[in-house]
């Protein structure tokens, strides 16, 4: 058992090689600006800010990958290349610490309330750790940016983005924000399950550790239709 378990990882090792040999090969794919989207998953003070809630768990990682500001260049790139920029919040308010069937890590966050405003109270949320990262609210507040109702959970299933992205007529996301191994990694399943074209902006995530981050990779690789860097969307946008 344990040497078949051994030749699993060596094998997904090695696919993720071969995937990241073939990547670095690629052209930058060709987007249609129209039928484009930058998705941004979780841009809140907990994950964000120094005193968040969730950001010592993300900080090595986020410092290592310049996460903070290649999520600010995407949002500036949407906005002065033309593409819709959509913001997926991960929300709780007071009513959802009744949950009786919330798996392990969402009880944690509800018990410790990360992520949480005072539901009814819009005074709560403004500067809580629901709230958005300062830095990115002149483009998420200027009356253009999709913001989506909040999802509960990992992916988009309970919200209505993937309803706004196709009332809009798009059919191709390029995806980043907070965390690479979960709610992003599940917003890539939902919208490849769905019928999107996908690619993970890998340097505009992070993850609670390096093997996070790498598994959330080895998926990336395997499941979307591209992993990019920040600067390659740019590029890839820039004309």
């Amino acid at each position: 058992m344990k040497k078949t378990f051994l030749l699993v990882i060596a094998g997904i090792s090695l696919a993720f090689s071969t995937f990241q040999a073939s990547a670095a090969n690629d052209p930058l794919p060709v987007f249609d600006k129209s039928r484009t989207a930058i998705v941004i998953t979780d841009p809140q003070n907990d994950f964000l800010a120094p005193d968040g809630k969730l950001h010592g768990l993300l900080a090595e990682n986020l410092k290592e990958l310049n996460t903070v500001a290649n999520i600010e260049t995407l949002m500036k790139t949407a906005k002065s290349k033309g593409l819709a920029l959509a913001v997926d919040p991960l929300i709780y308010n007071a009513l959802d610490v009744d949950w009786s069937r919330a798996g392990a890590l969402q009880r944690q966050l509800l018990d410790m309330g990360a992520l949480q405003r005072v539901s009814g109270k819009a005074g709560n949320f403004q500067g809580s750790g629901a709230d958005f990262y300062g830095p990115y609210k002149p483009y998420i507040h200027d009356g253009k940016t999709i913001v989506v109702a909040p999802h509960k959970m990992y992916g988009p299933e309970s919200n209505d983005l993937i309803y706004q992205l196709r009332a809009r007529g798009i059919d191709t996301v390029i995806l980043g924000g907070l965390v690479a191994n979960l709610c992003v990694d599940s917003h890539m399943r939902a919208l490849m399950e769905n019928g999107f074209k996908v690619y993970v902006v890998k340097d505009a995530v992070a993850a609670p550790g390096a093997d996070a981050y790498k598994a959330a990779l080895v998926n990336y690789s395997m499941i979307a239709n591209g992993v990019l860097t920040t600067g390659e969307v740019t590029r890839a946008l820039g004309h």
